[in-house]
């Protein structure tokens, strides 16, 4: 009876204990009801200032790729490590754990934590095996943020090219400063939860979204032809014992830069650690005087003038010529008579100056700003010089004569290049291209550059004919035959200028430019590459010290680019414009290669240079006159040659005068641009002394 009321207590507390816990239960659920349901968006809006922190998802810097898409900057994923002071115990054992884990200073890690008041970065983009080492220990406290570091994976590769940004993506400088706007991507914030400890609550990571990232810029650098070219001024100076040097390396037909060196140069990925001098790109931002390779543009414009031919022949008065009461200039060589392609060829300063005093101030300014000297190019980059071309009006006689051949002007080493480029272009200047195409974040194309033409400096017979000279500089007895290339036919000029001495206005009888500029191949030119050097010592002649650079650049960028080798027996030889036909606009009669006119002498300097009529008229004897070019000019009979008529269709006026060489016909020529039509046919039978007629057009 006892244990059954016992029995019976037991069952009463029971259910008592269940039916408590249900009323909880049902309270609870009740709460909870009205807290998600009744409550729910005031509740929502109170905890949201205190559970809901911004993320900011910091934009990924875009590429930087060469023309074959090689990276040459590029961003990588890395981790920064942070100290939250609040969480350490013992910061003495922090700071020992710390030390093994990272490449610093013990002491310096010990009173960075003494100073810490909250959470700071104790050091940013840590290399992989600081990270690995430091998660290992697991220290109390110590975090780690993913971040993006400025990677440049060819280290000095076209470092004064590409520039550098720092951490914080701040301080630039050259294409990355430059193309920042393309590069660069706005940073993002999203409203994540976090817990009481500040954590983000991972339950839907898929929300949070990727971190964006910049365009990407395409350069026309070609990272094969810029390690040639750093390669070779690099050693050269330090074996010329100069002070710095230079490449620029263009394609004549479209602008494009294909490679780009300075030396010294420094490493983008660790920069600080270099003078800042370093840092500048002076292709475009260092002015210097051209010396001799400016000859080319003073012969060009006399040429286009009508004032000269390439075998004008002047007295350069035996290596010492009076300017002026107080003024001489001399040659290096004791020359009498030359030709202008002698001139070139002997780099005859006289002979220049005489060629400059023929054209005048006025008109020698014009033609060297055509070519784009005193100007800025607008390539992309800071720093850019204009270079210095005073005004016409200024110049005394001694000012016309040193211009003429190179002193008293200043260029950047860019400006040089584009200009002689212009010769193995038709006579067509270009604007420099750095800039290939912008990508989007998925490699799409959404902006491609294209090259653009500023202007027609001279024409494509003159481009030629200053082409042909420079080949002659470059052949045995020309200054500059140490450039030339086994295998590839090249043409040149040397130049060697005088440095303005430091403190005052006078020339510096020990340091000199020495330079040297060429288009190759020959024939058809792909590549314009100048090289210069800055006070090489002691020899300082740039047929001595800079144009073996040029065939050293030239003898490896040509097979990279597949440029097939011909045979370096290549005679320059050039066309000559006989005369306008006033009746037919754009019809011009032109001598083949092959005939040489009697030279003008002009001698000891006195009297004005025969105008271009007066030379036909003194100097050619007429044979007889076809009547459709009554007022034209018969050419010289070749010996008797027979064969079919080659397809001229497509090619330039440069490869048609190539094409049409060995035939012996009397070429007349219609328009400018490329052949559209022909006569006779393709496949007809020709002879010597018939007359072909080839009508060009410019191309949409």
């Amino acid at each position: 009876m006892i244990l059954q009321q016992l029995s019976e207590a037991k069952k009463n507390r029971m259910y008592f204990i269940l039916g408590c816990l249900v009323f909880c239960f049902v309270c609870v659920v009740a709460q909870a009801a009205r807290l998600q349901v009744v409550h729910r968006e005031k509740l929502v809006a109170l905890s949201s200032p205190t559970t809901l922190r911004n993320f900011k998802l910091k934009g990924v810097r875009g590429d930087i790729y060469d023309r074959n898409h090689e990276k040459l900057a590029t961003s990588v994923a890395v981790n920064s490590v942070f100290v939250d002071r609040r969480s350490l115990k013992d910061p003495s054992l922090t700071a020992l754990q710390l030390w093994r884990g990272l490449s610093m200073d013990y002491e310096k890690i010990a009173n960075w934590l003494e100073g810490l008041k909250k959470s700071a970065y104790l050091k940013r983009h840590l290399t992989s095996q600081e990270a690995d080492a430091l998660k290992k220990l697991k220290i109390k406290g110590v975090g780690f943020e993913k971040e993006y570091r400025r990677d440049y994976p060819n280290g000095t590769l076209a470092a004064h090219l590409l520039g550098f940004v720092d951490k914080d993506a701040n301080n630039m400088e050259g294409l990355e400063r430059a193309l920042n706007d393309f590069l660069k991507v706005s940073s993002n914030s999203i409203k994540v939860r976090r817990d009481g400890k500040g954590r983000i609550i991972m339950d839907t990571p898929e929300l949070i979204p990727d971190q964006p990232k910049g365009h990407s810029v395409v350069l026309t650098l070609d990272s094969r032809i810029q390690h040639i070219a750093e390669k070779a001024i690099a050693k050269a100076v330090v074996d010329r014992n100069a002070q710095s040097g230079m490449v620029v390396v263009v394609r004549p037909k479209t602008g494009e830069i294909l490679a780009s060196a300075v030396y010294p140069t420094f490493n983008p990925n660790n920069y600080g650690e270099f003078d800042k001098d370093t840092y500048r790109n002076k292709v475009i931002t260092h002015p210097l005087e051209p010396g001799s390779t400016f000859k080319v543009f003073t012969v060009a414009a006399a040429l286009q003038e009508r004032q000269i031919t390439p075998n004008t022949v002047f007295f350069c008065e035996n290596g010492l010529y009076q300017v002026d009461k107080n003024n001489f200039i001399r040659d290096t060589g004791s020359y009498g008579d030359l030709s202008v392609t002698q001139i070139v060829k002997k780099s005859s300063n006289i002979g220049a100056a005489k060629i400059g005093e023929g054209l005048g101030a006025v008109r020698l300014h014009s033609y060297l700003k055509k070519f784009g000297f005193g100007q800025k190019t607008g390539i992309i980059g800071a720093g850019e010089t204009a270079g210095i071309l005073r005004d016409p009006q200024r110049w005394v006689p001694i000012d016309l004569a040193n211009l003429s051949f190179g002193q008293g002007v200043s260029v950047s080493a860019l400006q040089l290049a584009r200009a002689v480029s212009s010769f193995g272009n038709e006579g067509v200047l270009m604007a420099p291209m750095l800039v290939s195409q912008i990508e989007d974040a998925q490699g799409n194309v959404i902006e491609k550059k294209k090259e653009q033409i500023i202007r027609s400096v001279v024409s494509p017979e003159v481009a030629w004919q200053v082409t042909a000279m420079m080949r002659e500089a470059v052949m045995k007895g020309g200054t500059g035959y140490r450039a030339e290339v086994a295998g590839y036919p090249i043409s040149g000029k040397t130049g060697t200028a005088q440095l303005v001495s430091s403190g005052d206005k006078n020339y510096s009888n020990n340091k000199y430019i020495a330079s040297f500029v060429g288009l190759a191949p020959y024939k058809n030119p792909e590549l314009c590459v100048l090289v210069i050097l800055v006070e090489p010592w002691p020899n300082y002649y740039g047929g001595e010290v800079a144009a073996p650079v040029f065939r050293e650049i030239v003898e490896e960028a040509l097979p990279v680019m597949d440029i097939p080798k011909t045979d370096n027996d290549v005679l320059p030889f050039w066309p000559t414009i006989d005369q306008s036909i006033d009746s037919l606009p754009g019809l011009m009669v032109k001598r083949l290669p092959n005939q040489i006119s009697k030279p003008i002498k002009k001698g000891k300097g006195d009297g004005p240079i025969p105008s271009f009529d007066e030379y036909f008229e003194r100097e050619l004897v007429f044979d007889q006159v076809d009547p459709m070019v009554a007022k034209g000019l018969t050419p010289v009979t070749l010996e008797d040659r027979s064969g079919q008529m080659p397809d001229l269709e497509g090619l330039t006026m440069r490869e048609v005068f190539e094409t049409m060489a060995p035939y012996g016909l009397s070429v007349e020529y219609f328009g400018s641009g490329i052949v559209t039509q022909q006569e006779p046919m393709v496949g007809s039978s020709v002879h010597n002394g018939q007359t072909a007629k080839v009508i060009f057009k410019v191309p949409n």
